[in-house]
């Protein structure tokens, strides 16, 4: 298609508007229960408004409107949307609701097409709105072209009941502002004032709350981070322009958490506060979109991805009438037929197993899982097989199932569990068969064997059940990708910052240097008459006369100025080393703070007003 355009609408206080009449005609002919509809009828029954005025109550009944309050009510605005959304506008025109919001997809192949199309939907929208008894707020109804390749030139120019609509250059849907470049600059632009707002709020907190950096970075990673990154596989295309501004955004975060000069690389910042390159970050999350959603095969630095391979939870459907409550406990009670299980994973290789114990039969079953499963999908596939040989072998026996695994018991007293083994362990369950919780390793026989027979499963020579790749083992290998990634930038000679990776060659996430003396050791940045004349803020050298550049490791460990500061630090030491050892730490601070309060004796200098 040459060319497209999204339409917004809004409606006027469409909670406000919800014709209660017409729900209830909706659920009838949706062929709602009648104990279900018998109780939507009668909830929407009967309701009036009372004003009290001194002594006088007027009350008066109503029949629209959603309950306030209700968790219904939402449900209600949707069964008199939904009737648009039926609606048929042609192969070109697609509709999309969220809440009030309303938009309209045009794609044609010329703006006059556009034009037709959309003007022709909108009418069909108008006549819904009147029989709906709800109306559209033309003064927020905006419209944004799209080209073939970017901005439209000359985009088409529509009207709805009678009224220009608005063009509009962005528009914001589900917090992602749309340009009609389709590059979403203006939505970085758009997060970078919102976490802006915030870092002010955590900058003045730090510097008057005594906030450490430390809790900078956690409230970054746990909530700033999560904002950035927000429906980033929509709008990530890894852009040159878009990893610049992304980058540029999270160096503000990385100032705050560290309180470094502005001087500092990005480059630097990242790893001395252990911060992920937030491009990188974005990159992640369009990438597990991609898989656990079955996209095309992602490529991940470099990396093919295959989607196929990964666990996906197909829900059943079940009707929660049906559904019953797993109970389990701790008990060690005899039996007749009992049956221990057990998952295990070592070296990456995952076994399951169950023994049974019974007169009539007993014996050990084992089963190879593929190398990627986790233990937790193990001892669920130890309980489902056994449950399975308990169905066809002892159906009508009572039998009692005992397991070291209490994710796996607590998983199936979840009411949605979104795990498919965990609903065929469900549907397997009945009456004959009771759980029970035992503590590992405390000389329980029957768990031992299982044990044992779980670590020979792992052993086989060929897998026996295929399942595919947990979620959370899924982002575990793709962090490992990031991180390989941002090693493999670090390392590159091109980048800024090598005095900081002379010190720190490798990148970590626990790392988080966030005191002002210690940042000036690790990146040469301080007050020191190199980083003074390099950045044309003060000429002036070091009043001992000794011929070396005057950086900041000069006065750590040089500088017989400073001599009787120093008392641990040795000019043979790393700064690694002194960065390990608390003392000479604390020295190195004590050092670097008395340079700044005698500063004028040491320097030969102008005396301007340190910058």
């Amino acid at each position: 298609m040459e060319a497209s355009a999204i339409i917004s609408l809004d409606v006027k206080s469409a909670f406000s508007r919800v014709w209660w009449p017409l729900v209830l005609h909706n659920l009838k002919r949706m062929a709602c229960p009648r104990n279900l509809y018998g109780i939507a009828a009668s909830f929407l029954d009967g309701r009036s408004i009372s004003l009290s005025y001194g002594d006088s109550v007027i009350s008066k009944d109503y029949s629209i409107g959603c309950p306030q309050g209700s968790n219904s009510g939402p449900l209600y605005w949707l069964l008199i949307v939904n009737d648009a959304l039926q609606m048929d506008f042609g192969e070109d025109v697609r509709i999309l609701a969220y809440a009030d919001d309303i938009y309209l997809f045009v794609a044609a192949t010329g703006k006059q097409n556009i034009k037709k199309y959309a003007e022709t939907a909108l009418q069909k929208l108008q006549e819904w709105s009147i029989t709906a008894k709800v109306e559209f707020a033309h003064e927020k109804t905006k419209l944004i072209p799209f080209g073939k390749k970017g901005k439209q030139k000359h985009p088409p120019y529509c009207s709805f009941n009678g009224r220009a609509i608005k063009l509009s250059r962005q528009l914001k849907i589900l917090g992602v502002v749309l340009d009609d470049g389709l590059n979403f600059l203006p939505h970085i632009q758009y997060v970078r004032g919102k976490i802006l707002k915030i870092l002010n709020r955590l900058t003045i907190a730090r510097s008057r709350r005594g906030l450490s950096g430390r809790v900078v970075k956690m409230l970054y990673k746990r909530a700033l981070e999560r904002i950035i990154v927000y429906a980033a596989p929509a709008w990530w295309a890894g852009t040159a322009n878009q990893r610049q501004k992304i980058n540029s955004l999270q160096r503000q975060v990385l100032l705050a958490v560290t309180g470094a000069f502005r001087t500092t690389s990005t480059a630097a910042l990242q790893v001395i506060s252990g911060i992920e390159p937030a491009d990188l970050v974005c990159e992640m999350e369009a990438a597990l979109y991609q898989l656990k959603h079955n996209r095309p095969d992602p490529h991940f630095f470099g990396v093919h991805l295959e989607s196929n391979q990964v666990e996906r939870y197909l829900p059943s459907w079940v009707h929660p009438s049906t559904k019953h409550l797993v109970h389990w406990d701790q008990d060690s009670p005899d039996f007749d037929l009992g049956i221990f299980t057990d998952g295990y994973k070592l070296n990456g290789q995952v076994g399951a197993a169950f023994s049974v114990f019974d007169p009539q039969h007993s014996g050990d079953f084992q089963f190879r899982l593929d190398d990627h499963c986790s233990v937790f999908q193990a001892e669920l596939t130890a309980i489902k097989q056994a449950l399975l040989w308990k169905q066809q072998n002892r159906p009508h026996a009572n039998c009692h199932l005992f397991t070291d695994s209490m994710s796996s018991l607590k998983a199936l007293q979840k009411f949605a569990p979104k795990n498919n083994l965990v609903e065929d362990i469900n549907s397997l369950l009945d009456g004959t068969i009771s759980l029970h919780w035992v503590k590992v390793h405390i000389g329980v026989a029957g768990n031992e064997v299982a044990d044992n027979a779980a670590k020979a499963a792992s052993d086989r020579p060929s897998v026996d059940i295929h399942l595919g790749i947990p979620e959370r083992s899924l982002k575990t290998s793709i962090r490992h990708l990031l991180l390989r990634e941002w090693q493999d930038r670090w390392k590159d000679d091109n980048a800024k910052g090598r005095f900081t990776f002379n010190i720190f060659p490798e990148v970590k996430t626990n790392r988080c240097i966030d005191n002002h003396q210690l940042f000036q050791v690790v990146t040469n940045h301080g007050l020191c008459p190199y980083y003074l004349k390099k950045f044309n803020l003060r000429e002036c050298n070091c009043r001992c006369g000794e011929d070396v550049d005057d950086d900041i490791l000069h006065y750590i460990f040089w500088c017989p100025l400073l001599d009787s500061q120093r008392s641990l630090i040795r000019p043979g030491h790393s700064v690694l080393q002194i960065l390990q050892d608390k003392h000479r730490t604390k020295e190195v601070k004590s050092l670097l703070s008395f340079l700044f309060l005698h500063q004028q004796d040491i320097f030969e200098q102008d005396q301007d007003d340190i910058s």
